[in-house]
């Protein structure tokens, strides 16, 4: 499978890269897909975060200050569940810094800045599983962007090659560490593409859809109703075995747009906040500020400060925010306008961080559904 390079483009969940780009370094190639090794998953060494497995990437500086739209202030400390009943298993994102074309197995800074974030908040709903994999780097995702502003032709990147990663890992977490167990798919920008065609070939209308309570796709480029034969998209927040799949922009935003698009069907957007349909109150997580006192836990909870609604146009369907009024409003939209790396990116980076909360809380829904379904 060749992706697109336009869709590569729109992968890269950090900062802008266009003023860094007179000179881009070729990235080095990994060996082709048939001679690259594959990765044994029964190996410990190969999981970022699992059970017996964490250097504190899924555990560590969790806790945080609630802060609503009045300004007031409550600290939150983190409880991880206690013997949950259902797993997560989370693909994190374009992160990596390798020089190469594919990453490593050994995951860097922005990696593991990148589970934290999204994934490791999740440990109050599920045991958490996240397997390292041979991701196209932002190295390559850099000098693509580089080529096709400089007119040049672009390299064809595999995707196949993180594909048969994340199938690896997939298939031996329910070989050795399912046992029956109901388990949620996380996945944002490049991860949400591979659990997308990981649920297509291994999972929609196969024995492994009954253990799916949920699949949460974010920061989607062409997913629309008919992705899936047998999966559904969820109506309720006790509907369970569900796809919620979402692109973030700001509600006055009217420009093109890279995410939120379709196949050639029916565009897709579940609100984690109001699955059913309209606006919903956002609950997010922000690293703390630098003006915070120092004393502050390590995250902000916006509580009442945003807002959402998954609304569908001619370019197809995306999850507009809303800053709410409130004592922080201008300097919360200037802060979430510095994450966006364009405007036609809208939100992107923040995707899963502007409805952490929303997420924990629909996943502990639809887990009850799923057991009593059992």
């Amino acid at each position: 499978m060749r992706l697109p390079v336009l869709i590569l483009g729109a992968l890269i969940p950090v900062a802008p890269v266009a003023a860094q780009m007179p000179v881009v370094p070729v990235p080095t190639t990994m060996p082709a897909h048939g001679e690259t090794p594959p990765v044994d998953y029964a190996q410990f060494g190969n999981w970022i975060c699992r059970p017996g497995v964490d250097d504190g990437t899924c555990s560590a500086n969790l806790d945080a200050m609630r802060v609503d739209a009045a300004g007031t202030r409550q600290p939150i400390p983190y409880v991880p569940a206690k013997d949950p009943p259902i797993d997560c298993f989370y693909v994190y994102p374009t992160a990596s810094t390798d020089p190469t074309l594919y990453s490593d197995l050994v995951p860097d800074a922005e990696e593991k800045r990148s589970v934290h974030g999204q994934a490791a908040r999740l440990g109050a709903a599920c045991r958490l599983f996240v397997p390292a994999y041979h991701q196209l780097t932002i190295t390559a995702l850099r000098y693509t962007m580089a080529q096709s502003s400089a007119a040049k032709p672009a390299p064809k990147l595999d995707f196949d090659i993180p594909y048969r990663d994340i199938l690896a890992a997939w298939r031996s977490y329910l070989a050795r560490d399912n046992h029956g167990r109901g388990v949620v798919l996380v996945g944002h920008s490049q991860g949400a593409i591979i659990l997308k065609r990981l649920m297509a070939e291994e999972i929609d209308g196969k024995p492994a859809q009954k253990r799916l309570v949920a699949a949460y796709l974010a920061g989607n480029l062409d997913l629309d109703q008919a992705s899936f034969k047998h999966i559904s998209t969820c109506k309720t927040q006790d509907q369970s075995g569900c796809v919620v799949a979402w692109s973030t922009y700001f509600a006055d935003y009217e420009g093109p747009r890279v995410f939120g698009g379709t196949a050639g069907g029916a565009a897709l957007c579940v609100n984690p906040a109001a699955v059913g349909g309209g606006r919903g109150a956002l609950d997010g997580f922000l690293g703390k500020p630098g003006f915070a006192p120092a004393n502050d836990p390590p995250a902000v909870e916006m509580a009442g400060q945003l807002s959402g609604e998954c609304v569908v146009d001619g370019k197809g369907a995306v999850l507009r925010v809303r800053v709410e009024p409130g004592k922080y409003a201008d300097l919360l939209r200037a802060s979430l306008q510095r994450y966006s790396p364009t405007p036609t990116w809208g939100l992107h980076p923040l995707d899963i961080s502007l409805v952490q909360g929303n997420m924990i809380s629909l996943i502990q829904h639809q887990a009850k559904t799923w057991q009593a379904q059992r």
